[in-house]
């Protein structure tokens, strides 16, 4: 059995620092190795990424831990471990003993004898070659509850001291490679709690800058300013220069934006919706005469895609063929017919090889966009479809109707996978967390739901507004959700906490379209004003505005439009809007 001396051992290297008139060594001692983890911010890093990461960021209470992970995660690294004949592995083999005498502690000090017996039974064959190992697995099969092991002379010493285990750098990084690669909680627990790695640091060459840990007798000397070359102490002045620079950026107030308007003239019919797809190639439009029009925004023109046979539809010579149209020159818009009342909303595919529509006439529907044609439809709802989108993926997409109710669909189901019930009103806008694991809903009860997708039950209620919700946006790091509508305030919500963050004024009229910029540090928002606005929530940077807005208001745009109906933030800092012109009047 090793014990750690690590007082003395600090305290004599930092004497020898301090001799070499290095001043801060008390600290930089106290910090330990910054190359590498300790057990225990190992297993805080691995609770904080599971319980309140970016990817689930709702999720935030622990949860209880299963007995039968005891067993579940050893044998899992057991099987990791002798499966793989590697140098590394054959070195990380000798944590196995200390894991399972402490894992076997611990169950027994938790009373859970059954599971302790099962543990004890399938792996302690392992530890009955060495003496010391099997003298110890004989008093582990007599120990049934926490007095037995603190009676114990030999056991009460493994629980009030750490087991050292000795690594190398490349063998520790093994580990934590495996440990963060599943669920191994209840293994991270025993290592912060009974076990010291001691991690032996690789040899650093000559050159080495940052030399941390554990060096050689000839490393210590280290190299003198003057031995250093130029050409390093220009790149590093260089490098501190760029990250200088960065953090100005970053810190600093956000560059105006750059605004592109995509106006409608000529309308004959209402124009209920606009989209640009994600390549920014191509421009979808519901109407209200039930069709979709589509244009291509580049140069290239719109044709029909290479088929695949159908072998359900192949003529034979009895069959009288109609002579078919090949459009081999292309057109700069399709018309999409299929739905028989007004579209209200188009989305397209994240990998823009689809295209799905909502209307009045209860239905949502795929469209292919190699064929242009409609290959799926969707019904359920019981009223019209007011407005739909897609998963981040592309694997489902949700739903919100007149009926009160969101649902879930996967592409490849005509029936609805999930109903979202709860509502007292129309749901009138829907949204996908970017993870995916969630869905936002705004009603006109001028409430904001945040569902569960696959439990399918409310997680969060958003309550304030004072009229109906119309637009929602996810912000891309998953951590804020904003909604607007008819009381002309844009509410920026902590998904966290549940909480209102910030509550941003300006607008005169109702806001219909809310988009995030890909840092999340901006977001845009569109209102029947005619005005386009960006709003910084980060930090305020400026006074407030002469109009009344909120400080957090970087910019506004106007333009010649009777009718905003969307706007996207893309990268480089451009912001899509598309909007109904204005008609010029006759004299």
């Amino acid at each position: 059995m090793k014990r750690v001396r690590a007082e003395q051992i600090q305290g004599a290297v930092g004497h020898y620092l301090r001799r070499r008139q290095f001043v801060e060594s008390d600290g930089a001692m106290k910090q330990g190795p910054k190359f590498t983890q300790t057990a225990e911010e190992m297993a805080t890093n691995l609770t904080v990424q599971a319980e309140s990461g970016s990817p689930n960021v709702v999720s935030a209470a622990p949860c209880q831990a299963d007995p039968n992970q005891y067993e579940i995660q050893f044998s899992r690294l057991k099987v990791f471990l002798f499966d793989t004949e590697s140098k590394y592995s054959r070195e990380v083999k000798q944590l196995l003993y200390p894991l399972f005498v402490y894992l076997h502690l611990d169950m027994v000090h938790s009373g859970l004898k059954s599971a302790a017996d099962s543990f004890y039974s399938r792996f302690h064959g392992m530890f009955l070659q060495n003496t010391d190992q099997k003298d110890i697995m004989e008093q582990l099969r007599s120990t049934l509850n926490s007095q037995d092991i603190y009676s114990n002379s030999k056991l009460r010493t493994l629980i009030e001291n750490k087991y050292v285990v000795s690594f190398t750098e490349e063998s520790y990084n093994y580990l934590l490679r495996y440990l963060q690669s599943d669920n191994n909680s209840t293994l991270c627990k025993v290592l912060a709690s009974h076990i010291h790695l001691d991690v032996q640091c690789s040899q650093q060459t000559g050159y080495q800058l940052y030399s941390v840990g554990a060096q050689s007798r000839s490393d210590v000397v280290g190299l003198e300013p003057s031995e250093i070359p130029t050409t390093i102490l220009q790149n590093e002045a260089a490098l501190e220069m760029l990250q200088d620079s960065i953090k100005q950026v970053k810190d600093g107030p956000p560059s105006l934006t750059t605004i592109c308007f995509y106006a409608f003239y000529n309308t004959d019919q209402l124009l209920n919706t606009a989209e640009i797809s994600p390549d920014n190639k191509l421009l979808s439009a519901g109407f209200d005469n039930s069709c979709i029009k589509l244009w291509s925004l580049r140069s290239k023109k719109l044709k029909f895609g290479p088929q695949q046979v159908d072998v359900s539809r192949i003529n034979l010579a009895c069959d009288i063929v109609d002579n078919e149209v090949v459009d081999d020159v292309g057109s700069e818009m399709k018309i999409l017919r299929g739905h028989c009342g007004p579209v209200y909303a188009t989305k397209f595919l994240s990998d823009n090889s689809g295209l799905l529509s909502c209307s009045e006439d209860m239905t949502v529907r795929y469209w292919d966009l190699c064929s242009f044609k409609n290959t799926g439809l969707y019904q359920g709802h019981a009223y019209p479809v007011w407005d739909i989108d897609v998963s981040p993926l592309s694997l489902y997409f949700v739903s919100g109707s007149h009926d009160r109710t969101a649902r879930l669909w996967a592409l490849e189901r005509t029936y609805p996978l999930r109903i979202y019930a709860g509502h007292l009103a129309d749901v009138d806008c829907v949204k996908f967390h970017p993870n995916s694991n969630y869905v936002a809903t705004g009603s006109i009860d001028k409430t904001v739901r945040l569902w569960s997708t696959q439990q399918g039950n409310t997680v969060r209620l958003f309550t304030g507004h004072r009229g109906p919700v119309l637009a929602l946006a996810f912000s891309p790091n998953g951590k804020y959700l904003a909604s607007a509508g008819e009381d002309q305030r844009l509410k920026l919500w902590d998904l966290a906490s549940g909480n209102l963050f910030k509550e941003l004024r300006g607008h005169t009229d109702n806001i219909t379209s809310l988009a995030f910029s890909p840092d999340s540090s901006l977001i845009v928002s569109a209102s029947v004003d005619n005005s386009v606005r960006v709003w910084d929530i980060r930090n305020t940077h400026s006074n407030s505005p002469a109009d009344g807005s909120s400080n957090e208001l970087v910019g506004v745009y106007t333009g010649q439009t009777s009718n905003l109906l969307s706007v996207q933030f893309m990268t480089c800092n451009l912001v899509l809007v598309t909007g109904v012109a204005q008609e010029k009047k006759e004299p």
